[in-house]
């Protein structure tokens, strides 16, 4: 897989702003445990306030922006720069955004939603969505 065969893509999910993404492996590669994503944030944008039950991995290729969490009912931010890696923890409430001027360009390594979801469908009628791979960081 070269990042520069792989399409650029919209992040449209409702609360997503100057988003883009390059899903890079996931279960269409063969994966099914993890999945390998690119996003670009542009000036302005930010990825949705977003909380689900896998945890992620995130390394910062270039530029600067904030992960914001959720803590005891208060947003946290946190700057992150190149070379920054950050954990994720699963159900935590966060949101990926960008105030500067260039880029902020990071890899999102994210467990499988479905490996979630059957582990929990054992416990409750929780089921995965019909495009897993299509869950984001």
């Amino acid at each position: 897989m070269n990042l520069h065969t792989v399409p650029v893509e919209d992040l449209t999910k409702e609360g997503a702003k100057n988003v883009k993404v390059q899903y890079l492996i996931d279960e269409r590669h063969g994966s099914d445990h993890f999945a390998l994503r690119l996003y670009k944030v542009e000036k302005g944008g930010h990825t949705p306030l977003d909380q689900h039950e896998y945890e992620h991995q995130v390394y910062v290729l270039s530029g600067r922006g904030f992960l914001r969490e959720t803590e005891q009912n208060r947003s946290v931010p946190r700057e992150l720069g190149e070379g920054d890696a950050i954990f994720v923890p699963s159900n935590s409430v966060h949101q990926f955004t960008n105030e500067h001027d260039e880029p902020f360009v990071f890899l999102c390594v994210k467990g499988n939603p479905k490996l979630y979801h059957t582990e929990l469908a054992s416990n409750t009628s929780g089921t995965p969505s019909e495009d897993s791979s299509r869950d984001y960081c």
